[in-house]
């Protein structure tokens, strides 16, 4: 039986723009339809999508936020830095 998986990877496009290194994987929960009701089916859905989706944008924006900030302070500790410059 096969399912689905979300990944959110980081991609290098300079050096290697086909390698991945994957952050987070995300596995959608598995779906029996016989066990839903089909009057609510499409609800259950969209709820399950709802929440997955959640999760994954906030582990998103926290990995581009996290890169954001690494760039930030390497920047400034190069600009305060007692060997080069603004002194």
């Amino acid at each position: 039986m096969s399912h689905l998986r979300v990944l959110i990877c980081r991609v290098d496009d300079e050096e290697q723009p086909d390698q991945m290194t994957e952050l987070h994987s995300f596995d959608l929960t598995d779906i029996d339809p016989e066990q839903m009701k089909p009057e609510t089916a499409l609800d259950e859905l969209e709820t399950g999508v709802l929440t997955i989706g959640q999760e994954v944008m906030r582990h998103l924006l926290r990995s581009q936020w996290e890169e954001v900030d690494k760039l930030l302070v390497e920047q400034y500790q190069e600009h305060f830095s007692p060997s080069g410059g603004e002194a």
